[in-house]
C-alpha cells in the first residue's frame, strides 16, 4: 500500500527519497514560511506505520490461513479416528488416520512459522503521531491489521503437537489390542 507517495518499506532508496522530497515539497508549499518540524514528525510516523503496516499485513493474513489449516487438519485426525470405530475396510480407515496425523503435525509445524513470522513485527503506539498514522489507514479503507495475539506461539505448536502425540499412542495401543485379537481369531 502507498500512502502520500510512500511504502514504508523503502527509506533509504531513490523512491523512498523521492517519496520525502516531494511530500515536504507539498507540505512547504501549501504552508509557506510555517515551521516544518511538525510535519516531519507526522511523515516519519508515517513512514513507520506503513512499515510495519506492510510488513505485517500479509504476514498475518498468512497466519490465519495456516491456522484455519492447522485446525481443519486437527479436525480431521479426530474424523479419522471415529471413522475407525465402523470402518469395513478398517486397515484402509486406519491409514487414513496415520496419514491425517501425519498431515497435522506438518499443518501445526507450518502455522508456527507463520505465527512467529507475524510475531516479528510490533505495531508501537508510543506516540500520538503513530496512533494517527494507523486511523489514517483505516479511515482509508485499508484493512485492520493487528500483532498475533497468539501469547508464545512456538509453547502453542509444542502443546499441540504433545496432545496429538499423546492421542495418538495411547490410541496406538488401542489398536494393538486390535490387531491383536483379529490375528488370534484369524481375522486377518
Amino acid at each position: 500500500m502507498i500512502v502520500d507517495g510512500f511504502t514504508g518499506l523503502d527509506e533509504g532508496t531513490p523512491a523512498g527519497d523521492a517519496a520525502w522530497t516531494a511530500a515536504l515539497s507539498r507540505w512547504r508549499t501549501a504552508h509557506p514560511g510555517e515551521d516544518d518540524r511538525g510535519e516531519i514528525l507526522r511523515l516519519v510516523a508515517l513512514t513507520d506505520v506503513l512499515g510495519r503496516y506492510n510488513r505485517l499485513r500479509p504476514r498475518s493474513a498468512e497466519e490465519q490461513q495456516a491456522r484455519a489449516a492447522r485446525d481443519q487438519a486437527l479436525v480431521e485426525v479426530e474424523t479419522c479416528w471415529q471413522a475407525l470405530h465402523s470402518a469395513q475396510a478398517w486397515l484402509a480407515a486406519h491409514h487414513n488416520y496415520v496419514l491425517a496425523v501425519d498431515a497435522a503435525k506438518t499443518a501445526i509445524g507450518a502455522w508456527r512459522e507463520r505465527a512467529l513470522a507475524a510475531t516479528e513485527i510490533p505495531f508501537i503506539w508510543d506516540a500520538p503521531s503513530r496512533k494517527a498514522a494507523y486511523d489514517r489507514l483505516i479511515a482509508d479503507g485499508h484493512p485492520e491489521v493487528e500483532p498475533l495475539d497468539a501469547g508464545n506461539p512456538a509453547a502453542e505448536a509444542d502443546r499441540l503437537l504433545a496432545e496429538l502425540e499423546q492421542a495418538e499412542a495411547r490410541r496406538a495401543g488401542l489398536v494393538a489390542k486390535t490387531v491383536a485379537i483379529a490375528v488370534r481369531i484369524g481375522a486377518v
